[in-house]
């Protein structure tokens, strides 16, 4: 008996260390290999979390419903990599690439250089994204690594594209309505609904949610005062600004004066 769990004991410690074994290849591999990484909470305003399940490597984004507007030319994300083996006392040099489809390529733009810090085996870096030329069409890349410029090898395969999307896309839907609300309760005091006029709405006011905007005081003071009236017969008062064109009727967009109403 006691023969025999000495030999169960052995067993169990070889099939621990087998396991432990199977670990430290599957984490670190040969050394010197990179890997994506993702934030866990993006889009969700809380401070990143990195994380390397490839269900978190990607990024989607609008420039359409922003308070920048067109001026808005970039947009700025962050992308994580993560080093397998021992850290090294030196910077190490990451470089990216892009593979794009052959029609409406995101433009990935790089504004330094890239190094994973000494002593460490991650590192988050800032890319700009560049707006997409044409509305309402998505543009895409696949963010990945030049393993002959940088000073890593490849990682596991499902940690080496980051997917990227983009797009520039106003409707009622992204903005947080739909055609029944806007009738029967926005259209009281914007008027008929259209993309122009919703893009200038976001622009002028920052409303980028709109069930929320509306709640806010500032929009009611604006209501009340009948300023999306006046603020916009001021900018069409204004030469310099282009005209705002109803895409449904090629007219201005027209937002009604409500003061009789308040």
């Amino acid at each position: 008996m006691k023969k025999l769990t000495i030999i169960l004991q052995l067993l169990t410690m070889f099939i621990f260390l087998q396991s432990c074994e199977e670990y430290e290849m599957v984490q670190y591999g040969e050394g010197r290999e990179i890997n994506f990484m993702g934030d866990y909470y993006l889009g969700k305003g809380k401070k990143p979390y990195w994380v390397d399940e490839p269900e978190y490597l990607h990024y989607d984004a609008n420039f359409g419903i922003n308070p920048l507007g067109d001026s808005l030319l970039m947009d700025t994300i962050l992308v994580g990599v993560k080093i397998s083996g021992i850290v090294a006392d030196h910077p190490r040099k990451v470089v990216f690439t892009t593979n794009v489809p052959d029609k409406n390529a995101l433009e990935v733009v790089y504004p330094e250089e890239y190094y994973v810090p000494v002593d460490t085996g991650v590192a988050v870096f800032q890319i700009l994204l560049k707006r997409p030329a044409t509305r309402g069409v998505e543009y895409t890349a696949d963010l990945t690594f030049d393993y002959d410029k940088s000073d890593f090898k490849a990682g596991t395969l499902e940690r080496q594209v980051f997917k990227l999307k983009v797009r520039d896309e106003v409707s009622m839907e992204l903005w947080g309505t739909y055609e029944e609300e806007w009738d029967g309760y926005y259209a009281m005091f914007f008027g008929p609904y259209s993309e122009t006029k919703a893009r200038y709405l976001i622009t002028k006011y920052g409303g980028t949610i709109l069930n929320e905007w509306i709640m806010t005081d500032k929009f009611m003071e604006i209501l009340y005062s009948n300023g999306f009236y006046q603020d916009f017969e001021a900018y069409k008062a204004n030469p310099a600004n282009k005209p705002l064109l109803d895409e449904n009727t090629g007219e201005w967009i027209e937002i009604p004066d409500v003061s009789e109403l308040l």
